[in-house]
């Protein structure tokens, strides 16, 4: 009993370390990161699928948002490029099984890429569009330092909840590379 036990654990502890590989990966070599977000959910949010919509939703809201404040004066630029994103949906250690996102942006345009633009979109102008994002729980935007080693610690902390029976990963709306989302069908 205790030898599978012991083989549970180390099946489990090497997942995790080749999901924190992946997200390194994303992280150097896929998106320019720019901004880590978490937030969470009004109450009651316990429903994986229902999580999935409401990031589906933000998503497109935040890329209403990012487009409608572009630099409008630069002509012909061609396609207006949306920030990409990924989003890790966690569920609460303290039993309650709610659910709350971990999201990281890119840059967004220059009017809202401050710290205070940001703080502001996610506490004030997306509550009133996303029904689901909680009003009263806080929400953390931080500015994402892009030195080797803290992405490496990033990778780390949004790989903590992965296991052989979920995946914080959201594979549904984060804009992950298409050699990651190859090699996380693959392990399925």
């Amino acid at each position: 009993m205790k030898l599978i036990y012991q083989e549970e654990r180390q099946r489990i502890k090497q997942l995790r370390k080749q999901i924190r590989d992946l997200i390194l990966k994303e992280l150097t070599t896929e998106i320019n990161p720019y901004w880590f977000i978490s937030f969470h959910y009004t109450y009651n949010k316990t429903n994986e699928d229902e999580i999935l919509r409401d990031v589906a939703d933000l998503k497109n809201k935040i890329r209403r948002i990012a487009y409608k404040n572009r630099d409008r004066t630069i002509r012909g630029a061609g396609l207006f490029p949306y920030p990409k994103v990924l989003f890790f949906n966690e569920q609460s250690h303290l039993g309650t099984g709610q659910y709350h996102t971990h999201m990281i942006i890119e840059r967004m345009p220059a009017i809202l890429n401050t710290q205070a633009g940001m703080e502001n979109l996610f506490r004030k102008e997306l509550p009133a569009k996303v029904r689901s994002l909680s009003k009263w729980k806080s929400v953390d935007v931080q500015r994402i330092s892009c030195e080797d080693g803290d992405l490496k610690r990033l990778a780390g902390y949004l790989g903590k909840q992965n296991n052989s029976n979920s995946l914080a990963m959201d594979t549904i709306n984060g804009d992950l590379s298409e050699k990651t989302t190859k090699t996380l069908k693959k392990s399925r």
